[in-house]
């Protein structure tokens, strides 16, 4: 009986060792105030960071921009002065982008309500980020190019003429890129389109339906610029990038003239009526426009 005892004694003994070296193997349970680390949702509050910093900076040029006054004055007449504000001439504001919509259809006049080829490029939400999307799509749209371009030379065909504007993404605010080929029936086969775009994919309209005005084309964009938000400006501004583009021989040039306006000074400020009170208490005489 007591050789028994101490069997079971030894059992027992056996099986808590066994008991603790299986729970040493297992991981250790995390601990409940330890917080879940998911690298999802630490990529995504670090694009909300970084585009609410970008949103900071934008913002505060924007709002430099809106009170900057460029003070121009008459060759002819230098007691003649003409307050133009800097955003007349900005693509962040409405009267700059109207400024921009003019020069445009000068330069692209001779296109009128010509047939051509349609493209837009989008990104694939899965496979790049929103900030990484805007900073790189002029890059992309650039290579894009190239690459057709290369394979049409290869072949023995005629370098592309093309313009791109870009617009927002409706859903998910990723910048896409509008691409029209003019006169031009054909580009590459589909296998080739979309090996060099590779961040998305390529849509190609049929160009027996596509005939604009180029001038009008890059217009309605800039117009519909309008309903942009502040944070997508900020990631053009941050960027660095065009919001059109066109190719080499595909615009005319435009003729510059001589100016009878002269620079004189730039002022910072946000009241106009002080400015121009000053001014007219100085013997000046202001001409009002943009």
């Amino acid at each position: 009986m007591k050789g028994e005892g101490i069997i079971e004694s030894v059992e027992r003994t056996s099986n808590a060792r066994r008991c603790w070296r299986g729970r040493w193997r297992q991981p250790l349970a995390r601990p409940s105030f330890f917080p879940c680390l998911n690298m999802n949702n630490v990529n995504a509050e670090l694009w909300r960071a970084q585009s609410l910093l970008a949103l900071w900076d934008f913002l505060e040029y924007k709002g430099r921009i809106g009170r900057t006054h460029v003070i121009l004055h008459k060759v002819n007449e230098p007691s003649l002065l003409k307050i133009m504000p800097t955003k007349c001439r900005s693509r962040y504001f409405d009267d700059g982008r109207l400024y921009m919509s003019g020069r445009i259809r000068i330069r692209l006049g001779r296109y009128h309500k010509v047939p051509g080829l349609m493209e837009t490029l989008t990104y694939d939400t899965k496979r790049i980020g929103k900030r990484e999307a805007w900073a790189s799509f002029g890059q992309d749209t650039r290579r894009f190019l190239n690459g057709v371009n290369q394979y049409r030379k290869r072949r023995g065909w005629r370098r592309l003429h093309y313009l791109w504007v870009v617009e927002v993404q409706r859903g998910t605010g990723y910048p896409h890129v509008h691409i029209f080929f003019p006169n031009l029936r054909w580009l590459a086969p589909l296998k080739v389109i979309n090996g060099n775009w590779g961040e998305g994919r390529a849509n190609v309209e049929s160009p027996k339906k596509i005939k604009v005005s180029c001038a009008a084309y890059v217009s309605k964009y800039l117009r519909k610029m309008e309903g942009w938000l502040d944070l997508h400006l900020a990631m053009l501004w941050c960027g660095k990038c065009r919001m059109y583009g066109f190719s080499r021989g595909f615009s005319c040039k435009i003729g510059k003239r001589e100016s009878e306006w002269r620079r004189w000074q730039i002022v910072e400020t946000g009241d106009r009526e002080r400015l121009e009170k000053v001014l007219e208490e100085g013997a000046y005489a202001i001409e009002q426009g943009c």
